[in-house]
């Protein structure tokens, strides 16, 4: 993608061939919509990893964080809780804050700064 952005700066720079510029731009943009299904089924397989690993990662409310951060990509504690609610009739904060720091010890999961957790790579 850096090289496709460097190009196409390039030839918007030097005006010479407005055409190729508009090309390189669509191609970008083009591969960036290719780029995110593939990046989707990734975090799918690494989910499906996980849960495989052992049996206290097959718990309801883990599941569906984890397919939840999978889906949708980074979440915080409040748009997880919401998830687990939505899944399975109910859920607390305190439950979905207890399993995330469970993951998070494990592995599985990671915190950004911003207080949203992800997939770990």
């Amino acid at each position: 993608m850096n090289r496709l952005d460097h190009l196409e700066a390039i030839l918007t720079e030097s005006r010479q061939y407005p055409e190729m510029a508009q090309l390189m731009g669509d191609l970008r943009v083009g591969a960036s919509l290719y780029s995110e299904p593939l990046k989707l089924i990734q975090r799918l397989i690494s989910v499906r990893r996980h849960l495989g690993r052992g049996e206290e990662h097959r718990d309801e409310v883990s599941r569906i964080i984890m397919n939840a951060l999978a889906l949708k990509g980074p979440m915080n504690v409040s748009q997880l809780t919401r998830e687990v609610q939505r899944e399975r009739g109910k859920g607390s904060r305190v439950t979905v804050r207890n399993k995330l720091h469970e993951l998070e010890a494990e592995g599985v999961v990671e915190r950004g700064e911003d207080h949203s957790y992800r997939l770990a790579e």
